[in-house]
Parts: structure tokens; sequence; C-alpha cells
């Protein structure tokens, strides 16, 4: 796993929108945190969080940063992606965006 220190930047993060099928919240909960645990562990990955929204339960937001676009794109080959985030999660999803950012590697 990367290391989270001051010298590590993030080149590639993505930004996540999901918007849950009424009754499944805390199911896709559960699986999102099953996706995080295991996608932290992946050699590319800086960090992995997801959100509710604290006025409406049936949306989340997840936001992951890999060292680069390459990171990412190993990310969604994984064996956890593929049978816990789309076996599990997206099947649930009412609704689902994907923003994907490159930063420069500069620090502010």
């Amino acid at each position: 796993m990367v290391s989270n220190d001051a010298q590590q930047v993030a080149r590639f993060q993505v930004i996540a929108d999901y918007r849950l099928r009424e009754g499944t919240e805390e199911v896709v909960l559960g699986h999102l945190a099953r996706l995080a645990a295991a996608s932290r562990t992946e050699p590319a990955n800086i960090s992995y969080e997801f959100f509710r929204d604290a006025e409406d339960p049936a949306h989340v937001v997840v936001l992951e940063r890999y060292v680069d676009a390459a990171g990412f794109d190993a990310h969604l080959k994984t064996d956890h992606f593929e049978t816990i985030g789309k076996t599990e999660i997206i099947p649930r999803l009412a609704a689902r965006t994907v923003r994907v950012y490159e930063g420069t590697g500069e620090r502010p």
C-alpha cells in the first residue's frame, strides 16, 4: 500500500455519486465497507472513503485517490471490484455518476 505521508501526492482522484435503491441502504453500506477495506490494500491506492448524506440516506459519495490513472485502471480489474463492486453494489443502485480528475502532482 502506498504511504499516506506528506511526500505522497495523488495524481488521480475519483468521485462517485451513488443513489441507492430504496431498502438497500444498509446492505450497500456493508458491501462498500468491504470494498473500501480491500481497495486500500492496492499498491496504487492512497485512500478510499465513502460518506452517506446526512439529510438523504439514499445518497452516498465515494472518494478514491490513486497515484495515477493506471492505478485506478488496475483497481477496476481486481477480484474485489469484480465481486463486490460489480456484483453486489452496482446492481443495487438507482443511479451512479463517476467523475475522474487528474492532478498536477503539485502541493498547494
